[in-house]
């Protein structure tokens, strides 16, 4: 009984090696083919356009600012394609299409969408955030990938090519603040249901689901001022009933949290993205980094008693809780 266990164990392990190594095959060739990135300011999205320029691949990309355009032309070939694009104004988005398929020979189609604008959006309690700051967050992380993949889609489907989102681990258990959560939540529901979609017709959508690593979004100082812009702008009531001590402890606890579980190897989301564009089987979903991988996955599994215990037992508390 246990040599057959260890036999199918063998076999298992054998099977998921194969298909490991099926996943690292490369397409055949990358000239030619073209590839829309949207958030190429800085981060993975710059990173993963200067990638993918390297290897021959005809890149457009979206950048929100002008220095962003400008530092990625710097680093880039000629070959490479950058046009101003704010992924929450549908026409920003309808005049990259025009522009993107004025580039295109004829008959010829995108060849991968990568979807990886993104912002962390306010941060605090519930009770400090309002419709606004969670619509601010949604009109980038979701409605602007909804946006992007429709306008895009028709060239997609030419070449049945594929559609690489990005998500988070906080779209699968609530780690960070509300608005940015949700916004991922969504963004992951959406894709599954893309991916569904498009199952019978050779397009595939693949998602990045990296857990904490060191970008602009982590930024433990841009949290901090985000936080603290948040408090400053409740209600009088709302202010008094959670108090300054709550806030401190919260940027010094927020802080903790950060260092701990930030990953500074950014490559490894860098790996993921490369291998959902460049390979010919690319995986549905890449969970990137330790902490998404194990820790979180642990927490995402217990019952939610547990889970809530394990991660509520260091928060603050309002300094007038009971009180009112």
């Amino acid at each position: 009984m246990i040599g057959c266990a260890v036999f199918l164990l063998a076999i298992l392990l054998l099977v998921f090696c194969f298909w490991q190594r099926i996943r690292r095959l490369p397409l055949p060739y990358y000239e030619g083919r073209h590839v829309v990135i949207t958030g190429c300011d800085t981060g993975f999205g710059n990173m993963l356009a200067k990638e993918l320029d390297s290897k021959g691949f005809s890149v457009f990309a979206g950048c929100l600012t002008n220095n962003g355009e400008e530092n990625l032309k710097k680093s880039c070939s000629k070959k490479l394609k950058i046009f101003p694009l704010d992924v929450s104004d549908i026409k920003s988005i309808e005049k990259m299409l025009k522009f993107v398929t004025s580039h295109l020979p004829d008959d010829v189609g995108i060849w991968c969408l990568v979807n990886n604008a993104g912002i962390a959006g306010s941060v605090g309690p519930i009770d400090w955030l309002t419709r606004s700051d969670y619509e601010k967050v949604m009109a980038i992380n979701l409605y602007g990938m909804v946006d992007m993949t429709n306008a895009f889609l028709p060239l997609i489907r030419r070449e049945k090519g594929r559609i690489v989102n990005m998500t988070s681990i906080c779209g699968r258990i609530t780690l960070a603040p509300s608005p940015y959560c949700a916004s991922k939540y969504a963004a992951e529901a959406y894709s599954d249901c893309l991916r569904r979609d498009l199952y019978k017709e050779g397009v595939t959508v693949h998602i990045i689901e990296p857990g904490f690593f060191a970008t602009n979004i982590t930024d433990p100082n841009k949290g901090k001022s985000a936080l603290r812009t948040a408090y400053e702008k409740c209600d009088p009531d709302v202010r008094h009933y959670y108090g300054e001590p709550y806030l401190a402890e919260s940027l010094e606890k927020a802080q903790k949290f950060l260092s701990l579980v930030t990953n500074n190897n950014s490559g490894l989301v860098g790996d993921a993205y490369l291998n959902a564009v460049c390979s010919r089987y690319p995986a549905p979903r890449y969970v990137v980094g330790f902490s998404a991988q194990v820790v979180f996955r642990i927490l995402l599994s217990l019952p939610e008693s547990i889970s809530d215990f394990i991660l509520c037992s260091a928060r603050p508390v309002p300094v007038n809780m009971g009180k009112l």
